[in-house]
């Protein structure tokens, strides 16, 4: 039988999926949606079940990329890789089971969450990526092809 917090972590993994077509940031103004994001084609693997999204700040858009510290330690997974449309690597992010103790500091991040951000730029901004969870063996334990348009700040 799965233990408690695995039983928790797969119900709200497979919510975060079926809420990944419609995910996106609400901005303090009203109903004015920055970000859209749509996950339009994946991989059998577990690593990339959360909800992958583009979501906006102060900063600009930036792609939210959530892991389950678990996940990582048991495929053996070293970096994400994000590849754009064109299919060329756009950014590699080293991922490790151990930073969800210091993820854990950051606000609405759970335990054993790990919870990877990329700078997307300034808004607008809109684009698509294909994120392969590579193993220390150089191998894809999962992928996840995401579009997103992170729009203007509108005022209603």
């Amino acid at each position: 039988m799965p233990s408690r917090r695995r039983l928790l972590a797969a119900v709200g993994s497979a919510t975060a999926v079926g809420l990944a077509g419609c995910s996106g940031s609400e901005s303090g103004g009203g109903d004015t949606r920055d970000c859209q994001t749509t996950a339009v084609n994946r991989g059998d693997g577990t690593v990339l079940d959360g909800a992958v999204r583009a979501t906006t700040g102060d900063d600009g858009a930036r792609l939210v990329i959530p892991l389950a510290a678990e996940d990582v330690r048991e495929t053996d997974t070293e970096v994400l890789e994000l590849y754009d449309a064109a299919d060329e690597l756009a950014h590699a992010i080293p991922v490790s089971a151990d930073d969800a103790g210091v993820m854990a500091e950051k606000d609405g991040v759970d335990d054993g969450q790990l919870l990877y951000e990329q700078s997307l730029g300034p808004r607008p901004v809109h684009g698509r990526y294909r994120i392969v969870a590579v193993t220390v063996a150089d191998e894809s334990a999962d992928f996840l092809t995401v579009e997103f348009n992170c729009f203007s700040d509108v005022d209603d």
